[in-house]
């Protein structure tokens, strides 16, 4: 008897370590939510492997480098960027749920990319250029590798502190500046 209580224990801790480490998919659409493109899917919902219903794209309208958006019909850029730890250049799994946008969006326009990481104003001018290269390096690297876009499809670009889009002053805005965006490179 004590034997069956010990397998019992064991199989009942067995599914408390399995579902911890699952993938947390909130609207069961069987795409984990980190890279989950559309993720609040109607329940019974085809999706393709982005979690996107399978008639719908997602559709972005992202700058180009000359200042218009892209594709033409659209009327605002839409800011989609991927944000970064300090001193980082690794993408964090948080970040994943853009990454999966702007792949949606690259499978809708056959579209160059350019990828552009930006810091915060700590540290030298040096380093920070390096960390900002690095940074759009490192989203290229998940669009190729994870998503199997062609290398080909992506310059990228380290801007540095150069270009804050908020106050270096506080903490909140050091973090909205550790970023990469994509902009639309002509063709």
């Amino acid at each position: 008897m004590n034997i069956l209580l010990r397998i019992g224990l064991f199989a009942v801790g067995l599914l408390h370590c399995v579902h911890a480490f699952s993938w947390q998919d909130t609207d069961n659409d069987g795409v984990p939510d980190l890279k989950d493109a559309c993720p609040h899917t109607a329940a019974d919902t085809r999706v393709d492997a982005r979690g996107c219903e399978k008639s719908k794209r997602v559709s972005l309208c992202l700058p180009t480098m000359s200042g218009e958006t892209y594709p033409a019909q659209c009327k605002l850029n839409e800011s989609v960027s991927v944000h970064f730890r300090f001193a980082r250049a690794e993408v964090d799994y948080s970040q994943w749920r853009s990454i999966a946008s702007i792949a949606t969006w690259l499978t809708e326009y056959p579209i160059q990319l350019c990828i552009v990481g930006h810091t915060d104003n700590v540290g030298t001018a040096e380093f920070n250029q390096v960390l900002s290269y690095d940074r759009a390096l490192s989203v290229k690297k998940v669009l190729v590798e994870d998503y199997g876009f062609s290398p080909s499809r992506f310059c990228v670009a380290g801007k540095g502190s150069i270009q804050p889009i908020a106050s270096n002053a506080s903490a909140a805005g050091r973090a909205q500046n550790r970023r990469a965006e994509f902009i639309v490179q002509p063709r």
